[in-house]
């Protein structure tokens, strides 16, 4: 069971049964395969004084990615079309979904990717051609959130990944377009993540499409899953969970309700 800071108010304990959740989800996190990293070896250091630098959070999606994709069978795989990042950084989580797949084979999908940083955008396209994925596999553009693709993808999106600004910062540090517009959050390191919850629910394709987003404690995790359930009928739960330093990191994964009552059927 995850330790909890001495001085955390009552607000950011969660309850015992998501904390039998997070348990499920840290002895996962410990049993899965540790993903390699796409090549970066096209980026200098001084790239990373424009974009944020993979570290413990990327890692963790990474783990969480292939875990969940590695082991699908041909016809799931190929079911997975439309793949989106918001907030993209240097590409390696989209990049890697990406090689993933055609690895297994499947060369049918399309990585649409966002950042508000244009270096990044730059960087990510930059690091799909390294990584054999060409423009015919990617389209990244600068936008905030998922807005460039709102229309276009609107309930086609398969996978959704986002890493967001999850730092709690003063609200007057969020919405830069710089490096430091991938860690500020803002209160409670939720402002920009609240806004994107709309934006999941909108671009999810229904019932299957699956997001899957990097939280720490200090986000109140069970409450965006609170939120998600009452307000658009999805699920959200911890899938990998991981202590890095002095925090701890959770992917949380979301799908709709519907999907989840049909595998429990079918499991009957």
């Amino acid at each position: 069971m995850a330790d909890y800071h001495p001085l955390r108010t009552k607000e950011l304990i969660p309850s015992t049964a998501y904390q039998e959740l997070n348990k499920k989800a840290e002895v996962l996190a410990k049993s899965c395969h540790q993903a390699s990293v796409p090549s970066l070896n096209h980026l200098k250091l001084a790239d990373y004084n424009l974009v944020y630098e993979p570290s413990d959070d990327t890692f963790l999606m990474l783990d969480a990615l292939y875990n969940e994709f590695h082991g699908k069978d041909n016809k799931q795989l190929r079911a997975t079309q439309n793949i989106l990042e918001i907030g993209s950084g240097t590409g390696v989580s989209i990049v890697s979904l990406g090689k993933l797949l055609k690895q297994r084979g499947h060369s049918q999908f399309t990585l649409y990717a966002t950042d508000v940083n244009q270096e990044a955008v730059r960087i990510t396209m930059q690091t799909a051609l390294e990584n054999g994925l060409d423009e015919t596999y990617i389209k990244a553009v600068q936008g905030d959130l998922a807005g460039p693709f709102l229309d276009c993808l609107s309930q086609k999106v398969d996978v959704l990944i986002f890493n967001p600004p999850y730092v709690p910062t003063p609200d007057s540090e969020v919405g830069s377009e710089g490096i430091e517009a991938s860690w500020a959050g803002g209160k409670d390191g939720r402002v920009v993540i609240d806004r994107a919850l709309l934006q999941i629910a909108e671009l999810l394709s229904n019932p299957n499409g699956v997001a899957y987003m990097i939280a720490v404690d200090d986000n109140k995790p069970e409450e965006i899953a609170n939120v998600m359930m009452e307000t658009y009928s999805m699920m959200v739960v911890p899938l990998v969970r991981r202590r890095a330093r002095n925090e701890y990191l959770t992917v949380l994964k979301c799908t709709w309700v519907a999907a989840q009552e049909t595998k429990s059927t079918l499991k009957e």
